[in-house]
């Protein structure tokens, strides 16, 4: 509605207008009776002055009207007769569309003239604030060096540009020219810039200096423009460059130095560029190819040129990835891979390339890509040329398998042993022996590999050869398989150049067939005497060519129980010979007789009756120039003999087994002991050190107190041990009963927790516990199954470093209630679990061991789980890996 009343105002005006005239001329007609125009000029005036052009036609129209209509002839009619008043009509009408047009074009004059002064009065507020802001230094001048209104240089200058030059306002108005401010290398270039400003009004911006109030100097940078309404008048911004150039002054010195560092490195240094920057998050396969095909060498120093061959740097500016790094090697796609999954920075990179001569090159690479908006662009890196150690390094291989080749086709044990008793070379057949590859061995202590028993016996050999002597010895090896082997070996020294032993060399021949020999022939000498006291001896020949019986002796009947005539058909004699025996001894047999002349073995035959016959053969080849043709020789039964060393052997064996068992019982007692000894020296000692101190001497109630509870823990600590070689003792006569009751297990771990809560919380170890909530009340011994709960518990955090975590946890299994205690402490070796729950036993039972106790808690603990029926275990994944013990008691039982 508002916006209506608005818009109709100026035609209500032009009505209201047309219609006071029309009464005041009806009111003085009489007096305006030759001018009866008169008044409504003034209504069409007022109209087109307050309504603008339009309500002016409008009272123009009425106006037009009411004189035709009032005053006219014929009144009170519109239609006018006389040709004067239709020329005054006219005249009227074209008098007032004059003076609605002329209103008009005031009325728009009027109105940009307010919209221009408005925006002048924005603009000059926007420059009031700049000026104000002191963001730029801002200064009007006049082209003269006069001021616009007092003759002075400076009209206004902003505070920016007065800190800028270290003028004052007062300063400036005392007459300070600008032109006094520029230094004379200047001039000329400021007087170019004015007559620029002269002829187009305005200057480019340009450097210049002025000379501040101190006498130094201010880099700037310089922008004039001519004020319109006044030509004389300069306005001019002013920017401090001395930012700018320092920063250009560091730059250009880093620049130099980084130019001196590229001439002057010993190391290739270099820039990649991508000529198409590929996104981080592609496939690295992707990403590779986009490598080769995009990416040029964008700048590096003279040392990389002539890597590659070239002279100079410019050489080898701009060539192709794929110019030098090998694409088909598959190094180098893992080189680029590596790259790009360690985030674009590789340290101590190798390369396989190629320099200008199509030669192979070998570097050693760091390098760093520069990634900008998720995109790598370019890559900085360092490379050195390693193609001469590589070099090295293949010969030095080269060198090693010819040494191989050639110690190999020895038929010896060859080995290389530092200074340091560590292995350094082997040939196979030392590998081989031990069932070793060369890396197995290599850099390893001859102790790792010959065991500690066969280590010290040839310790004072290993001594020996280490101060320069050559050593040789016989002894006994073990091969892979565990069959010990009599070996002559030999040391050799090797020096350095200053004289100092190296390493030795060793030389290991096998001399068991040797030592058989001897042992054979004593053997065989000692069978001849036996023969001669007792002779159980089956004479027989064989035609070597067909191989058949063509005589045996009756005594084989007594001995075999096979008729003689069984002997005369098709291999009778092989068919008979032990399963086991059979294979090796017709080869041994065959192989002898092409060789030998006379040999001699024993072997197994089965008996008519099923007996196993030992039996040694004693074989005579007789030969001509073609060979073997009858063998002959003496089947002797050895079945008593044999009988006899293999229970000589038993009970050997059994001899030694018990000793090995008395042994180490003993050891495990005296290791016992001497634990025991420790364990009840370190609280007594407390004990009496303490005693003797409140004996002798008076302390404070903090003291004594301290005193006194030092005294208590440790007498609780006797009581415990004592307590366990008590109930180990009862366990051993079998006197340890149980007093059951209901139990709730719940409560009894977690007493036990809280007994050991405070040594856990003294090595911030965090206990965790799980309890299932489905879990009963049942029946046991209370204080056993609590004194099982406390020593797992106790162990846990015994054996469980600072910060380290133990798990509870207490469940129901089918018919089973299962204890489950977990830590992460220094765990369990996998050959020491089966012996964990063994009376007196110790993974460390050394005088130096970290851990204090009997190694009875575990004992303890299954004896007294066994009572209740049930079972306990440990679990380990090895040493420093944390163990598990699980209790599991079966319901009925408790």
């Amino acid at each position: 509605m508002k916006g209506t009343r608005s818009l109709l105002a100026p035609y209500a005006v032009a009505l209201l207008a047309v219609g006071s005239v029309l009464l005041l001329t009806l009111l003085l007609q009489p007096l305006l009776k030759q001018t009866i125009f008169l008044l409504f000029f003034a209504a069409v005036a007022v109209s087109a002055w307050y309504g603008g052009m339009e309500a002016g036609l409008l009272a123009t129209a009425l106006s037009t009207l009411a004189v035709s209509y009032f005053f006219l002839e014929s009144v009170f009619s519109l239609l006018v007769a006389s040709l004067d008043n239709i020329l005054g009509l006219g005249l009227f009408v074209l008098v007032t569309t004059i003076i609605n047009l002329l209103n008009s074009e005031l009325r728009t004059a009027k109105q940009h003239l307010q919209t221009s002064l408005q925006k002048l009065q924005v603009s000059e507020a926007r420059f009031k604030k700049l000026v104000e802001s002191n963001i730029i230094g801002v200064i009007v001048t006049n082209m003269d060096g006069a001021m616009p209104t007092a003759g002075y240089a400076y009209a206004e200058a902003n505070d920016a540009f007065l800190q800028m030059v270290g003028y004052s306002q007062e300063d400036l108005l005392a007459g300070l020219r600008w032109r006094d401010m520029i230094p004379p290398e200047y001039i000329e270039t400021n007087n170019s810039a004015n007559a620029e400003l002269t002829t187009k009004g305005v200057c480019q911006p340009f450097e210049n200096e002025y000379i501040r109030k101190d006498e130094s100097r201010v880099p700037i940078l310089l922008g004039s423009a001519l004020l319109e309404n006044n030509q004389d008048d300069i306005i001019s911004f002013v920017i401090d460059l001395s930012k700018h150039k320092q920063a250009e002054l560091a730059l250009s010195k880093s620049e130099e130095r980084y130019r001196a560092f590229l001439e002057h490195s010993s190391e290739g240094i270099w820039c990649i560029e991508l000529e198409v920057p590929i996104s981080v998050d592609c496939p690295e396969d992707e990403q590779i190819q986009h490598f080769y095909q995009y990416v040029y060498l964008a700048e590096c120093n003279n040392v990389m040129a002539q890597m590659y061959g070239c002279s100079r740097a410019e050489e080898i500016l701009g060539v192709r990835l794929g110019d030098f790094l090998v694409a088909s090697d598959p190094h180098n796609i893992a080189y680029l891979r590596n790259f790009i999954r360690s985030n674009y920075r590789l340290i101590d990179a190798e390369s396989h390339e190629i320099d200008k001569q199509g030669n192979s090159k070998y570097f050693l690479n760091n390098l760093v890509g520069i990634v900008e908006n998720g995109f790598l662009v370019r890559a900085w890196g360092t490379q050195r040329d390693i193609t001469e150690h590589k070099q090295a390094e293949a010969a030095l291989r080269q060198r090693e398998d010819e040494l191989r080749l050639i110690t190999n086709a020895v038929p010896a044990k060859i080995s290389y042993v530092d200074s340091q008793q560590r292995y350094r070379f082997n040939n196979k057949e030392y590998e081989d022996w031990f069932g070793l590859s060369a890396s197995e061995i290599s850099g390893k202590h001859i102790r790792e590999i010959l065991g500690e028993s066969v280590y010290q016996s040839i310790l004072p050999y290993v001594e020996a050869v280490l101060s320069g002597e050559q050593v040789t010895y016989e002894t006994q090896l073990l091969n892979k398989d565990g069959i010990n082997h009599y070996v002559n070996v030999t040391y050799i020294p090797q020096f350095s150049q200053e004289g100092k032993v190296a390493g030795f060399v060793a030389l290991i021949t096998d001399i068991t067939l040797h030592k058989l020999a001897e042992a054979a022939l004593k053997q065989s000498e000692k069978r001849l005497k036996t023969l001669t006291e007792k002779v159980r001896v089956i004479p027989w020949e064989v035609n070597a060519n067909t191989g058949n019986f063509t005589y045996v002796g009756p005594q084989t009947v007594e001995i075999l129980g096979y008729p003689l005539s069984d002997w005369y058909t098709d291999n009778f004699w092989a068919k008979h010979i032990h399963p086991e025996d059979r294979e090796w001894a017709i080869q041994y047999c065959q192989e002898s007789s092409l060789s030998l002349n006379n040999y001699e073995f024993e072997y197994r035959m089965l008996a008519a009756d099923g007996r196993v016959v030992w039996l040694y053969d004693i074989v005579n080849v007789v030969r001509d120039e073609n060979g073997p043709q009858l063998l002959h020789g003496f089947m002797i039964d050895i079945s008593d003999r044999k009988q006899a060393e293999q229970e000589r052997e038993q009970l050997l064996k059994r001899e030694q087994a018990a000793r090995a068992d008395a042994e180490t019982a003993n050891r495990m007692k005296d290791e016992f002991l001497a634990t025991l000894s420790h364990e009840l020296r370190t609280p007594l000692n407390a004990i009496l050190g303490w005693a003797q101190l409140l004996r002798t001497r008076k302390f404070d109630q903090t003291t004594t107190g301290r005193a006194l509870e030092t005294i208590e823990r440790n007498a609780r600590s006797l009581t415990q041990l004592i307590e366990d070689v008590l109930d180990v003792s009862r366990i051993i006569r079998g006197t340890l009963h149980l007093s059951r009751e209901r139990v709730e297990l719940g409560s009894l771990v977690e007493a036990a927790i809280d007994t050991v809560y405070p040594a856990a919380q003294a090595k911030e170890i965090n206990i965790k516990c799980k309890f299932d909530p489905k879990l009963e009340v049942v029946v046991g011994d209370a204080n056993r199954l609590q004194q099982v709960v406390w020593n797992l518990l106790s162990n846990a955090v015994k054996f469980t470093p600072k910060g380290g975590r133990v798990d509870v946890q207490l469940e129901c299994i089918e018919s089973y209630v299962q204890i489950r205690v977990s830590d992460t402490g220094g765990g369990i070796a996998a050959e020491f679990l089966p012996h964990v729950f063994e009376r007196f036993r110790q993974a460390d039972s050394s005088s130096t061991r970290s851990h204090g106790g009997l190694g009875l808690g575990l004992a303890i603990v299954r004896h007294l789980v066994e009572l209740h029926g049930g079972t306990v275990s440990a679990e380990s994944p090895g040493i420093g890996q944390g163990a598990t013990f699980v209790v599991s008691l079966p319901m009925k039982a408790i």
